[in-house]
C-alpha cells in the first residue's frame, strides 16, 4: 500500500513539475492566472494519464505520453501564450531532461539501500528542490534565450531535443538502452562531441559578433568626441572674432584720438599690439586637410594651457584613407601622448609628431616622454587604470581595418606609436 502511495505521489509530481517548468522556460509569467490555467491542463492530463493506467498498463501510459502530456503542453504554449513552435518544443524538451536528476537519484539511492521507497522519496525530495532551483533562478535566464531568434533556441535547445527523442526511441519505445548494444551506448557520447563543437564555433562567431560590434560603437563614440572637439574649437574661434570685431571699434576710436594728437608712436604700439591679438585668433595651418587642421590646432591649443611643447612635422596633402577612421587614430595617438605625461615637469614635456606621404603610404609617429613605464601584452600596452587603456586598442583595431600597420615601442625613455596606413 505504501508502495502505491508514493508511486502516485511521485507521478502526479512529475506531471506538475514538467508542466509549471515548461511554461517557466518558455517565458510565460506565472501569475496566479497562468496557473490556474496550468493547473486546468494538469488535471486534464492527470486524468488521462490516470485512465489509461487502470484500463491498460502504465507501460502504455509511457508509449503515449508525448500525445497525452508534451503535445497538449506545446500547443497550450503555441495557441494560447502565442509561443513559438521552437521556443515551446525546447522548453518541454529542457523540463523533461531535468527530470532526470530526480530520476538518477531515486535509482541509485533504491540500488543502495534495496528499498523501493526510499528510492520513491529521493526522487520526491530531488524533484522537488531542482524545481525550485530551476524555476526561482534558471528560468528567467533559459526563457530569456528561448525567446530569441529560432537559430539561437535551436543551438541551445538541440541536446535537450535529441535527449528527449533518444530515451524515447532507445528506452521506451524498444529495449536498445538496456540490451547492451555498444552502438546504442556510444551514440551519446558521438553526439555530445559533435554539439560541443559546433557549439564552440557558433559561439566564437557570435563573440566575434559582439566584438565587431562594441568596436564599432567605439568608433563612433570616438568620432562623436572628436566632432565635438572640432565644433567647440570653431565655436571657440567664432567668439575670438566676435570680440575682435568688439575690440576692433575701440581701437580704432583709440587709434583715431592718437593721430588726432600727433602721437605717431602710441599709434604704432596699438597697432602692433592690435595685429599680435589677431594672429592668435587665427587657426593655424598644418597641411591642406581640414579635419587634420581642426584636431592639430585644437592639441596645440590644449599643449600650451598645459606647458608640454608640440613639435609638429606635417607633410601631407589630402587623406587617402577613410578621414573618419584616421581622425580617430591621430587623437587617440596625440590624447595618449599628453596623458602620459601629465605627471612629469614642465621642463621636459613635449610631444613630437611627424605625418607624411611617402609612396602613397601614410606615416604616422608620435613621441613622447613617460613617467611610468608601461606593461606590454601582445604588443599593447596596458594600463592598470581603469577606463583607461582602450586607446590603443581603438587605434590598432582601425589600423587593421584600415589594411595598415601600427606599433607601439619604447625607446629609452620615450614611448614611440608608429602607423603605417
Amino acid at each position: 500500500m505504501i508502495n502505491t502511495i508514493f508511486f502516485f505521489l511521485h507521478y502526479t509530481l512529475v506531471l506538475l513539475f514538467g508542466l509549471v517548468l515548461s511554461a517557466a522556460l518558455a517565458g510565460v509569467r506565472l501569475s496566479q492566472k497562468n496557473i490556474r490555467i496550468i493547473f486546468v491542463l494538469f488535471a486534464l492530463c492527470g486524468l488521462v494519464q490516470t485512465a489509461v493506467y487502470v484500463l491498460f498498463n502504465e507501460m502504455l501510459v509511457w508509449r503515449i505520453y508525448p500525445l497525452i502530456t508534451h503535445l497538449p503542453t506545446v500547443l497550450l504554449l503555441c495557441l494560447y501564450y502565442r509561443k513559438r513552435i521552437v521556443t515551446a518544443i525546447a522548453a518541454v524538451t529542457s523540463a523533461y531532461l531535468l527530470c532526470q536528476p530526480a530520476k538518477w537519484f531515486g535509482l541509485f539511492l533504491e540500488a543502495l539501500t534495496e528499498q523501493y521507497v526510499v528510492g520513491q522519496i529521493a526522487q520526491i525530495i530531488t524533484l522537488l528542490t531542482v524545481g525550485f532551483i530551476a524555476i526561482r533562478y534558471l528560468g528567467s535566464y533559459i526563457s530569456e534565450i528561448y525567446t530569441k531568434d529560432n537559430r539561437s533556441v535551436l543551438i541551445f535547445g538541440i541536446i535537450p531535443i535529441v535527449y528527449y527523442l533518444f530515451d524515447y526511441t532507445m528506452g521506451i519505445y524498444t529495449d536498445f538502452w538496456i540490451s547492451n548494444n555498444r552502438i546504442t551506448a556510444e551514440f551519446l557520447p558521438f553526439f555530445l562531441c559533435i554539439v560541443y563543437f559546433i557549439f564552440c564555433i557558433v559561439y566564437y562567431k557570435e563573440y566575434e559578433k559582439k566584438s565587431d560590434a562594441e568596436r564599432k560603437e567605439q568608433i563612433i563614440r570616438i568620432t562623436a568626441e572628436q566632432q565635438a572637439k572640432e565644433r567647440e574649437a570653431v565655436l571657440r574661434n567664432e567668439q575670438e572674432l566676435r570680440l575682435l570685431r568688439h575690440d576692433m571699434r575701440l581701437f580704432l576710436s583709440s587709434l583715431a584720438i592718437c593721430i588726432d594728437d600727433g602721437d605717431a608712436r602710441k599709434a604704432k604700439e596699438m597697432i602692433s599690439t592690435f595685429s599680435s591679438h589677431v594672429e592668435g585668433t587665427a587657426l593655424k595651418r598644418f597641411c591642406e586637410n581640414s579635419t587634420v587642421n581642426y584636431i592639430l590646432s585644437d592639441f596645440a591649443s590644449r599643449c600650451g594651457k598645459l606647458h608640454v611643447e608640440f613639435i609638429p612635422t606635417v607633410e601631407i596633402a589630402e587623406l587617402v584613407s577613410d578621414e573618419i577612421m584616421f581622425a580617430s587614430i591621430l587623437s587617440n595617438a596625440l590624447d595618449n601622448a599628453l596623458n602620459a605625461q601629465k605627471d612629469l615637469p614642465e621642463d621636459i614635456r613635449y610631444i613630437k609628431l611627424m605625418l607624411k606621404t611617402f609612396d602613397d603610404k601614410l606615416l604616422l609617429s608620435v613621441k613622447n616622454p613617460f613617467k611610468k613605464k608601461p606593461v606590454f601584452v601582445d604588443g599593447l600596452p596596458i594600463s592598470g587604470q581603469k577606463g583607461h587603456g582602450y586607446g590603443t586598442q581603438s587605434i590598432r583595431y582601425m589600423t587593421e581595418r584600415l589594411g595598415g600597420n601600427c606599433q607601439f615601442t619604447v625607446q629609452d625613455k620615450t614611448f614611440l606609436t608608429q602607423v603605417i596606413i
